[in-house]
This record gives structure tokens, sequence and C-alpha cells, in this order.
């Protein structure tokens, strides 16, 4: 089976689990019930053996057959149209959306619809629950329309659709003709094993639905400027993110590579506050409000600021822990394919910035105040307060020697300063300890500019005392740390420019090196350009008045999407293909505030003219 690149995958979500398809109607990557539960196809991380679903044309009608594809309007729901000279087909793949309950079935459905002509449909099923490590029993049970029940392990899945032929090997397959006109409805749904088997859907009324669930989110985007096509698509594949009890994952999947056949591959379907704290502000940028409250709502209910982790789980609860699977081969041999996290036990100083941060976002726009939150705010200032000398692991995890790196001490500052301001207003905290926080702050500041900054290269730093640059310098003059005049700011941006450009406008995250001794990571080997990192870099050209630079990096990053708006989380510039989980939310975010980041500056008195005049004054 063709292997396809990771920007050829449509994603689709109904903010309870993910499934990946590629464009010859495979799907290829699902897990049901949940965003983390077992792939049942896992064919992107293997083989074929390891399961898969296509549904399509008959094989032997597609010999160079290439499908149209396209998300229903502004919905989660693709369509695929072949025309196979005898007719046209066209197959829609969803998961249905939540009803007005919050409940969401644990379904994949798939539609197939002859629209004119005559045309063979074909359907090539083989499961493979436990991420394509067991080989299933299927039997047909009931009478009238039978179901095709498919059980390995604690796993079973109820396939209501027509009868497919069983083979001894665990897979099943059927061909169909269809005349213009004629539909067939495709639904895969997930039980537990011993428990009763599941209502049937009805396919057309569900897709329908799930259409009117989609637009109706999207209806309410805030958002007019420029590009809003590409920031809604952004916004949407953030919603698809986002579980219904609050939180939100990174990525739907695991251990895609970046780069291809190295060590860095990771399993992003867990919740990391910081990346979800900047969806959640994205997300309230174009004025949805609904998905911040629910988040601040988690955080309330599952953070201890005394014994934060860099993840969690959906549920709240810890992160699996890291174990490869040596059955799977990865994706184009890229080893090893892990599920869980080590990242968990990390101390990464950062985070209490980040929720910080939200959390006072959400305050200035005029979101209600909640106790819960006004309390989870001070623990995290006094948390940071407490821990900000000592070294830690950076927002990029890394699995090196602890350090005190700038980035996650400029965030300290951020987690002081906005709780400073936030419980004065709210009366939330006594003067005393708003005083001191509000110093310690200033402490901090102090000590990032005196250690953290490179006088004679004029650049901050990636950690205090060092040289080399991280691409989350950036983030300096994003939260005000700096006035964005201010020559530092200019110099680190500039340096940046220099000295992480991987070509095509992208960033790396931070300099690497072949040995894994040289990397700061502690990792072997390079990796690509970070994409949410050269969104960064927009923003900040459009904050330092740089309006036509900040413009012409957005285009050429536009450019690199999928054809269906989606972005992984690195790129290779020089083989023009997505690395990494996918679609990432820190790139979407990236996206977003970058569009933001342009509108905001075209409207205000910013102009590439104040660019040349801080260079003066430098």
């Amino acid at each position: 089976m063709r292997e396809p690149s990771i920007e050829e995958l449509a994603f689709l979500s109904n903010t309870r689990a993910a499934a990946l398809t590629q464009s010859d109607g495979t799907m290829t990557w699902l897990c049901l019930p949940g965003f983390a539960s077992p792939a049942v196809f896992a064919n992107l991380l293997g083989t074929s053996s390891n399961g898969f679903w296509r549904l399509g044309p008959a094989p032997y009608t597609t010999t160079s057959l290439e499908s149209r594809r396209r998300y229903i309007g502004d919905s989660l729901a693709v369509e695929y149209t072949w025309d196979t000279g005898s007719g046209v087909l066209e197959v829609t793949d969803f998961l249905p959306a939540p009803d007005a309950t919050g409940y969401a079935p644990a379904t994949v459905v798939r539609v197939a619809t002859c629209r004119s002509g005559v045309v063979r449909l074909a359907s090539s099923f083989r499961p493979r629950p436990g991420y394509g490590s067991l080989t299933p029993t299927m039997r047909y049970i009931g009478h009238g329309t039978p179901r095709l029940r498919v059980t390995g392990g604690d796993e079973t899945y109820w396939l209501d659709a027509p009868r497919h032929t069983v083979k001894p090997d665990g897979s099943a397959s059927c061909d169909v003709p269809l005349k213009a006109g004629q539909s067939l409805v495709f639904a895969l749904t997930f039980t537990r094993t011993g428990t009763p088997a599941p209502d049937q859907l009805a396919g057309t009324t569900v897709l329908e639905e799930t259409q009117r669930y989609w637009t109706r989110w999207a209806s309410t985007c805030t958002y007019t400027g420029a590009h809003r096509e590409a920031v809604l698509r952004s916004a949407l594949t953030l919603k698809g993110l986002c579980d219904l009890d609050g939180a939100a994952i990174a990525a739907p999947t695991t251990s895609l590579p970046a780069p291809v056949g190295g060590v860095r591959n990771w399993d992003y379907r867990y919740t990391w506050p910081r990346d979800t704290a900047w969806m959640m502000q994205a997300l309230l940028s174009l004025g949805y409000t609904e998905e911040p409250t629910a988040y601040r709502a988690w955080l309330t209910t599952h953070v201890d600021p005394d014994a934060l982790r860099p993840l969690y789980g959906l549920g709240g609860g810890p992160v699996p822990a890291e174990e490869p699977q040596p059955h799977l081969r990865g994706y184009r041999n890229s080893k090893p394919v892990r599920i869980g996290n080590a990242a968990t036990e990390q101390h990464q100083l950062d985070v209490y910035g980040e929720l910080a941060d939200l959390l006072a976002q959400m305050d200035d726009a005029g979101i209600p105040p909640c106790p819960a939150a006004d309390d989870l705010l001070l623990g995290l200032a006094l948390k940071a307060e407490q821990l900000w000398e000592q070294p830690d692991d950076g927002m990029w995890e890394s699995r090196g020697t602890p350090r005190r790196y700038v980035s996650s001490l400029v965030w300290a500052w951020v987690a002081l300063d906005r709780a400073a301001s936030v419980l004065g207003r709210h009366g939330a905290a006594d003067q005393k300890t708003l005083l001191r926080l509000a110093a310690t702050a200033e402490t901090i500041h102090a000590e990032v500019c005196a250690r953290g900054y490179d006088e004679e290269r004029n650049t901050f730093t990636q950690y205090l005392d060092g040289r080399d640059l991280d691409a989350s310098l950036l983030h300096i003059v994003r939260v005000g740390f700096l006035p964005p005049d201010d020559k530092r700011v200019i110099g680190t941006i500039e340096a940046i420019e220099r000295e992480l450009g991987a070509g095509g406008g992208m960033l790396l995250r931070y300099p690497t090196r072949p040995d894994a001794a040289d990397n700061v990571d502690g990792l072997s080997g390079h990796e690509g350009a970070f994409l949410a990192t050269a969104f960064w870099m927009v923003e900040a050209l459009a904050q330092i008045g740089r309006n036509a630079d900040a413009g012409e990096l957005f285009d050429r990053l536009l450019a690199v999407r999928s054809d269906l708006g989606l972005l992984a989380e690195q790129y290779d510039p020089a083989e023009g293909t997505h690395l990494g989980n996918y679609p990432q939310g820190l790139s979407h975010d990236g996206l977003i505030r970058a569009a933001l980041a342009i509108a905001a500056a075209s409207t205000g008195p910013a102009a590439d003219g104040q660019a040349a005049l801080a260079a003066a004054e430098r």
C-alpha cells in the first residue's frame, strides 16, 4: 500500500476522537472512543497489516485515478470525488458531532453517493485493534439487516454497511454497483467488549446535523480581516483538537517523525497546559468564549499549582509511561513508535506564565471572574516565585541537562506580572503579597536583562550566560517584557532571522548538531523547521513595524499548508514536505496570531518607517 505524505492526510474530529484519511479514500488512522485510545487503523505508522479501511472506486477502475477533495463548507466533514469514466463517485467522511447534551457517539461514518452515471464502489476493511497488534474475530450478528461484529481484546467494533465478505485473515470486503442518485452508508462504532450493541445511526441525517454543528460554530467567528478563510480553517482545526471535557490535545497522532528516520518521535495525544493555553487565547481573540471558559473550569478542577505537570491526560490524570511499540515499523521506517510521553515528569517553569497569561486575557475580555480561577492564578504566581531561580527543562522539553532558559524566566515574569495585576483588580490577594510578587517580577526582569542578553551581538540568548539562540525569545515582545521599539528586541529578532533561518522563511527552534552531547536537548541529529516559530516571526515583525516583511513571510507560510489548509508541527524546506505530528495545534495557533498581528499593524500607526527609526536610535 502506498505510503502517504503527511500533508496528504485529512483530519476528522468530533471533539472527542479523531481520524486521518488519505487522498485515495484510505482511512489510515482511527482512535475510538477518544483521542488517546488505541488505534484500530494504524497503517499510518506501520503497514497494511496494522489496519486500514479503504472506501472508493473499485481498484480495477483506479489505475491512474485521482480524487478531488474538500472540507464541506466550514466543517470537518471531508468530501472525496472521483470521475471514474463511467460515472462520478462521491464519498463523505465524518465523525458525528456532539448533540445538545454534549454526547458524541464513538462512530465514524462514510457516505458513498453516485452523482452521475454508474460506478462500482469497493470497501476494503482490515481492522486491527490495539494499535495494529491484534487480529480480530469477525462475525455477523442479528437477522434482517445483520451487523458485522469485530472483536479484539477489550475492543469491539460494529460495522453497519452493505454486507461484506469476511475472510479468514480478519479482513472483509465488498464491491457494490451504484447508479446515479444512489447512496450507501457505512458506519463503524466502538463499544467495550461484552457491552450491548450500539444503536444504528441514520447516516445522511447525522451528516446534516454534523454540518449544521460546525457551520453554527464557525459563524460566530468575529474576525473579518485579511486571510479570513485561512484563519477560520485554523480555528476549526483548533476546535477539532478540543475535547468535550474542556482540555485540548496538541495533535491527534503519535510518532510522526521530525525528521524522517530520526528518533524525535513523540506522542502528542495529550493536553499540554502551555499549548492549550495558547490555543484558547487564539480562539478567544476570534470571539470564542465557550472553549476558554470550559478550559478554565478544567484547570480549576484538575491542576494543582504545587504539583503542576507539563502534560495531562484529557481526564486530568497522569499520562501513560512512554513505551515503544516494536510491532510498528514507524512512518517511513522512523523508529521508535512511542505510546505515552516521558515529558510528564519534567520541570517546565514557563507553564506557570502561560496559564496566568490566559487567565489575565480572559479577564481583559470581560469573561466574569471566578474565585477558583483567582485561587489558581495566585497559586501559579506563588509557585513561580518559589521556583524561578532553579534550572528547568524548558518549553521544548529538553532531555538534556536542565538550564536556566531565558524564555522560562520571561514566562515566570509573566506569571508574577499578570497575577499582581488581575488579583489586584479583583481584591483577591492582600497588598503585601501583591507588592512582593511585583518586586520579584522586577528582580527576574533584571536578571534576564543582565545575564540573558549578549550585548556584543545585541541579542537575548537561549539560557543565562549562554550564546546560542532560541526562537522562543520572540515571545519577549509578545508578552510585553520589553517594548517593540527596544533595541534589544529588534536585535534579537534580527539575530534569530540570521542564525536560525532554515530557508524559505522557515526557522529552527534552536541550533542542533550531529552529536547528542553537543545538543542542548540531549538528542542526536537535527530536526525540521518548526512551523509555529515561523509564524511567531511574522507576529514579531509586525509588532516592530516591519509590516511588508511580515506580510511576505505570512504569504510564504500560507503556501505550505495542505490543500485542506492543515499544518504539521514542522516542515522540510528542501523536500517541501511536512514533518511531525499532524495537524499541530501550535502551528494553527501561530497562524491565527500572525494574521491578527498583521491586521493590527496595518490599521494602527505602525509602519515600515518605524523600523528604520528604531534602527537609527540604536
